[in-house]
């Protein structure tokens, strides 16, 4: 029995990507990585548990952070310690930097839900950028404690990392923000496709599809890109006929040179290593995951598997049900079928050529 679970993130039309820079000259790095910590830089906020941020004196809690901010910033010999309880805060005077940290703790504690992302670059460039997913709702906070603020720790949300990326290759929209002073903002929507497939590998939303493919050796070279290209291209050429119903499929050769009009967007960062993505309106970029993946470890045994209804398809990523499931699998089975035993083997040949030189992967994982 041949197990795939082609591992496809299902996101939701309401998810959102924010980038959240970690404290004031990015000091908290560091710390919020290693804590899978995201959270506004302000000391002591000391949120009571909530459903709602109307629950308690909101405006009185980010007064307070900030003036502690500002006193531990300057140093206690330049400015006089502001005064502890909440009391001293209500009804006092807006300035500028409340009005700011109040939009950011609103959106960290109301607007930002479950499962957005969230990405953390640090100061460097050439540092690594981390890309996380929020695990629990606004209202389920921890706190962070930090060295220069003590006794008053930070309050924040729970991430989980899936992945990072340098600073410099994060979309150009990002890098433009990062050079305002502004502590979190939302990553504009064109730029959330990179950043899916960066963080998930495969995905779905209800507009498009998109898969990645790792690239881990430092020796890429120009026939490599070719018998990668090319197998891209054989299955989505056979993905297009055999949605149309078509039984002719074709062999790799003529496949590779078929693909006109079907085949998904390619972009492309091999730096060796680096990485292969692909992006379309149908489900061509996770059929091309999963035939590769089965070319390179299971090989032409996935022809028999096919015929004799051995290979079953889940999805890891998804709830029970998920419709990507059903329409990957029959694609796959269907091309298995139809192309025989001779013509997927000469695929697969290619395919693990090509896997061989360049370490090429996908999130795609087969238990055979």
């Amino acid at each position: 029995m041949i197990e795939v679970d082609i591992h496809t993130k299902r996101i939701t039309a309401d998810t959102r990507i924010f980038v959240a820079r970690p404290g004031a000259k990015y000091r908290f790095f560091e710390p919020f990585v290693e804590r899978n910590f995201v959270g506004p830089d302000l000391p002591g906020l000391d949120f009571p548990e909530f459903n709602n941020l109307q629950d308690f004196e909101l405006d009185a809690r980010v007064k307070r952070a900030v003036a502690f901010r500002r006193y531990f910033l300057r140093g206690e010999n330049d400015v006089q310690e502001p005064p502890p309880d909440l009391a001293s805060y209500i009804d006092t005077p807006d300035d500028q930097a409340f009005s700011q940290f109040l939009r950011v703790v609103r959106a960290y504690f109301e607007n930002m839900k479950a499962g957005d992302l969230v990405i953390v670059p640090p100061l460097n460039f050439r540092g690594q950028a981390q890309i996380g997913e929020l695990t629990a709702g606004p209202s389920v906070t921890k706190t962070l404690g930090v060295a220069v603020y003590p006794g008053m720790p930070l309050t924040g949300r729970n991430v989980r990392w899936l992945a990072s990326m340098e600073k410099a290759k994060l979309p150009s929209q990002t890098l433009d923000a990062l050079q305002k002073p502004s502590p979190l903002f939302l990553l504009p929507r064109d730029a959330w496709a990179a950043i899916f497939r960066r963080a998930y590998g495969s995905y779905v939303t209800d507009a498009e599809y998109g898969s990645r493919f790792e690239i881990t050796s430092e020796h890429y070279k120009t026939v490599d890109d070719f018998n990668i290209q090319a197998f891209f291209n054989f299955v989505a050429a056979n993905t297009d006929r055999v949605t149309k119903g078509r039984k002719d499929l074709l062999d790799f050769q003529r496949g590779a040179f078929s693909a006109q009009g079907v085949a998904p967007e390619l972009y492309t960062n091999v730096n060796s290593p680096g990485g292969l993505s692909l992006k379309s309106a149908v489900v061509t970029p996770i059929v091309i995951a999963v035939m590769l993946t089965l070319a390179v470890t299971v090989g032409p045994d996935a022809f028999a598997a096919a015929v004799d209804g051995t290979i079953t398809f889940g999805n890891s990523q998804a709830p029970a049900g998920d419709a990507c499931v059903a329409e990957v699998g029959s694609q796959v089975v269907t091309q298995l079928k139809l192309l025989g035993y001779d013509l997927w083997a000469d695929a697969c040949q290619h395919a693990r050529t090509a896997a061989t030189n360049t370490g090429i992967s996908t999130t795609v994982d087969i238990k055979n």
